[in-house]
């Protein structure tokens, strides 16, 4: 499918925590931080969620976010424990 523009639209998927893991089909040119989208070329391909798939989606998202800064914070830790044996050795 093209937009009026003449640009084939794409398929996305929402981040939004209105409409997290929702997929869409918009204009490349559609902005996800302005909200513009090219020509309004906007819909959505799937049914809208219900409140508890809603909930349950941000809260993964959310886990998901603290498990990896957790991750980042322990290799950190783990590079200065080397950094640390290796000038005691």
């Amino acid at each position: 499918m093209k937009c009026r523009c003449g640009i084939p639209c794409a398929t996305r998927t929402s981040w939004t925590h209105e409409n997290p893991g929702r997929k869409f089909v918009a204009c490349k040119n559609f902005n996800h931080e302005t909200g513009q989208r090219g020509y309004n070329t906007f819909y959505w391909v799937d049914k809208e969620q219900t409140d508890w798939q809603r909930d349950v989606i941000n809260v993964l998202v959310a886990e998901k976010h603290r498990v990896v800064t957790e991750l980042s914070i322990v290799k950190v830790r783990f590079t200065c424990l080397e950094h640390e044996k290796k000038e005691v050795i």
